[in-house]
């Protein structure tokens, strides 16, 4: 089983195709994007409608969480309301509705081992805004989380957001496939382990 992972795309069309492209040359059985369609990049209307289209598995990030319910989930990014007052003016019905059914997290078994899939870590994940901030990298709050019983009980657990590659435990952190230093993540599961590979896009 091969799956093929990536995130944070932020309004860069041409690193989209280009993903898309490079994941497709690898033949996988299931592509899962970790969510961030929005902010920075001006094609953020064409990456979601490219992404509606594409067959992946599609999850929330925070920045479909302030295009779906507006910046007042979360209190630290006030000075993003302009932009994100504009994103939901501007998307037709359909497109919301495809941001709010999008998942917060998936969950992936096969022969034995379970995968967990989510843009980041959760603090609740019944709140408004469900993640852990990037302070709990530094705080100590994030490597709680990698040894909760919640992380523990899976064999892979990948996240993005925080636009850079590492490995805490189970836990795997995903580059930014729209941003500097792009990179999406093939793994390969089967009845001897849980592998994966980093796939530079520079």
């Amino acid at each position: 089983m091969k799956i093929a992972v990536f995130t944070d795309i932020h309004g860069n069309l041409k690193a989209l195709e280009t993903v898309l492209d490079m994941i497709k040359a690898k033949s996988p059985d299931m592509t899962v994007f970790l969510g961030d369609i929005f902010q920075r990049g001006n094609e953020e209307f064409e990456c979601l409608e490219l992404l509606r289209a594409s067959g992946a598995v599609c999850l929330k990030g925070n920045c479909e969480l302030y295009a779906a319910y507006g910046v007042d989930v979360d209190p630290d990014v006030e000075y993003l309301r302009d932009y994100y007052d504009g994103v939901r003016a501007r998307l037709t019905d359909g497109q919301m509705q495809f941001i709010r059914q999008m998942p917060l997290y998936y969950e992936y078994e096969h022969q034995g081992y379970k995968l967990h899939f989510s843009h980041f870590l959760f603090s609740d994940i019944n709140a408004a805004y469900p993640f852990l901030q990037l302070s709990s990298l530094k705080n100590g709050e994030f490597d709680k989380a990698c040894e909760s019983e919640y992380v523990k009980k899976y064999d892979l657990a990948v996240i993005g957001h925080c636009h850079q590659n590492f490995e805490k435990g189970n836990v795997v952190s995903v580059s930014a496939a729209g941003l500097e230093g792009a990179s999406f993540l093939m793994i390969d599961v089967n009845g001897d382990a849980v592998t994966y590979e980093r796939v530079s896009m520079t």
